[in-house]
């Protein structure tokens, strides 16, 4: 097995099972951003890629593709292995996916273990009737684009501080896109002595509305409260626009949102981050 940098021109006539992962030109960014392919007798057999997130920067995230008619021999294994020695620095790696795929058993055979857990994300907006508006939430049209800016950067920071620190600058590389993707119309607010205590917000990047919920810190007072009523709200938005369904996506560890969620008898699949030590992938070398 021969080991090279992944090209543009191998993107370009990539087969359809290295495109399960993403794809980019080894370095696409800086030293940090790596790809390669694999090749056997001049054939590509799989693909890996790893990079570090402007939001984080504390692990790599790694993805791996291998050709269908070469899979488990072992053949992923060696691609991380030769990943890791593309390392410019010594972190640990991330990976990610539902309970069951085989990237998650691959990445737990490399000796991962669980950091954080999505639990099911399909809510059925007719459920918000469960829940109680609260006189204090508004609409986060009513709000500054700076504010919430600036609270969604908050939220984010606090709520990944215990398993995935945020690094530095990391709130211009958080909300780069957030103007774009942000449904203000249906996203809410609470408002408490004029400063904004909580929110959910509505995104519309997806095939469905996709929501998050959350406090400006994790010692808000009645924070749970605060959270239901701001959910409530975008809910019977999205409801007067005739949307049945909703995406959720927080973490189990989210104390405010997550009471919240589990009211709303959410369906799906389970999905766990995952961590591979850095003692796991060692060596390194530039």
């Amino acid at each position: 097995m021969e080991f090279a940098a992944l090209t543009q021109t191998d993107i370009d006539s990539a087969a359809d099972w290295m495109r399960e992962i993403p794809l980019r030109a080894d370095r696409w960014r800086d030293n940090d951003t790596r790809s390669v392919i694999a090749t056997e007798s001049g054939a590509t057999i799989a693909a890996g890629i790893m990079w570090t997130t402007r939001v984080h920067g504390d692990r790599y995230w790694c993805e791996i593709a291998v050709a269908p008619g070469h899979r488990r021999r072992g053949v992923g294994r060696a691609v991380f292995d030769h990943l890791r020695t593309r390392r410019a620095r010594d972190l640990g790696f991330m990976a990610r996916g539902y309970v069951g795929d085989d990237h998650v058993a691959f990445a737990r055979a490399l000796g991962a273990h669980t950091i954080q857990v999505v639990p099911p994300s399909a809510v059925a907006v007719a459920h918000r009737t469960l829940l109680s508006p609260h006189p204090s939430v508004a609409s986060a049209a009513e709000r500054s684009w700076g504010e919430l800016a600036a609270h969604n950067a908050e939220v984010y920071a606090w709520t990944h501080a215990a398993w995935s620190p945020v690094g530095p600058g990391f709130a211009d590389a958080l909300n780069a896109d957030l103007i774009d993707e942000l449904d203000v119309e249906a996203s809410s607010v609470a408002i408490v002595r004029d400063r904004i205590v909580a929110n959910c917000l509505v995104y519309r990047d997806s095939s469905r509305p996709v929501v998050t919920a959350e406090t400006a810190a994790a010692s808000t007072p009645d924070g749970e409260r605060l959270v239901e009523g701001c959910v409530r709200r975008s809910l019977d938005v999205l409801a007067g626009r005739g949307i049945t369904e909703a995406e959720f996506d927080g973490h189990v560890s989210d104390p405010h949102f997550l009471p919240v969620w589990t009211r709303l008898s959410p369906t799906g699949r389970w999905f766990h981050l995952l961590e591979i030590p850095a003692q796991r992938a060692a060596p390194f070398r530039t």
